[in-house]
């Protein structure tokens, strides 16, 4: 009889270690789903900012010109 119970012991212990092996895979292939999710969203933002970042230069290159239009294109004026 002992041996019997000695082999279901066995087989209980291997049993839960499999499932603990099975748990922390999973969990494992969770989180790295989660962290590719978070790294997606992060190069989506950065390539929203950069996008961001060249319309604000076209913004201020083209009041550049305008400002530099009226300043150089204007003759020469005196306030007397």
């Amino acid at each position: 009889m002992q041996l019997k119970t000695g082999v279901m012991t066995s087989n209980t212990e291997r049993s839960e270690a499999v499932v603990e092996d099975y748990k922390k895979r999973k969990l494992a292939g969770s989180a790295l789903r989660r962290i590719h999710q978070i790294i997606q969203g992060l190069e989506r933002d950065r390539a929203a900012d950069v996008r961001m970042a060249r319309i604000g230069i076209a913004i201020i290159v083209a009041i550049l010109g305008v400002a530099a239009f009226f300043f150089l294109g204007v003759e020469s004026q005196t306030l007397f």
